[in-house]
């Protein structure tokens, strides 16, 4: 099996080339759903972010309910309170990756979308990886016409990664999103045929 990380900052077009891989039938593990699905519905990690942050949690209906906004605002605003968030959940997310790559380990590639591939480790059990960019004015356009989205929540997100030149001094491959849908897909399957070969799946 092949694992292909997919990475990049907020706003680059990760999901894009997610999608465009599962059009090859890859199988694609989606941590930011992940993350969502556990501050949803894990009653222990909500416990346990309610006993930290009880500003954060609605109630409804007699059941309690994460404000994904209000706990935004408090991470990426205080170091301190994101690392801790990050012990909690990067854990349960990790442990949901190890069952997808099990769950799929007759597939010849896998990919693993990942926004914080490298500040996580994750990097160290793929084989390639692609990092998504575009250019700054683009990625601002796409980001802030988000809902509940500010410059300021971006700035302080971006901030919390690392950047651009320091995923590129890993060496991935580096997939643009600035040219449009079709010459994403052209980049990705020159480098999905470049890795075949690098494995010696398919041979001249």
């Amino acid at each position: 099996m092949i694992i292909i990380g997919i990475t990049g900052s907020i706003g680059m077009g990760k999901s894009t080339i997610a999608n465009m891989l599962k059009q090859f039938k890859i199988p694609v593990f989606d941590s930011d759903k992940e993350v969502r699905d556990i501050l949803q519905n894990n009653n222990a990690v909500k416990k346990q972010i309610y006993d930290l942050w009880p500003d954060v949690i609605l109630t409804k209906t007699n059941e309690k309910e994460i404000d994904k906004n209000l706990l935004s605002q408090k991470i990426f605003g205080n170091i301190k309170y994101r690392k801790t968030l990050e012990s909690i959940i990067h854990p349960k997310v990790k442990e949901r990756r190890n069952i997808f790559i099990k769950s799929v380990e007759k597939s010849p590639i896998v990919a693993l979308d990942v926004p914080l591939l490298y500040e996580t480790g994750t990097d160290k059990v793929c084989d390639d990886i692609f990092l998504v960019y575009t250019n700054e004015e683009t990625q601002k356009k796409r980001v802030l016409a988000r809902s509940r989205m500010t410059q300021k929540k971006l700035d302080l997100i971006k901030k919390a990664q690392w950047n651009d030149q320091k995923k590129r001094d890993k060496n991935p491959y580096l997939v643009t999103t600035s040219y449009g849908k079709f010459v994403s897909f052209v980049i990705i399957t020159s480098y999905l045929i470049t890795i075949l070969f690098k494995k010696k799946i398919l041979k001249l």
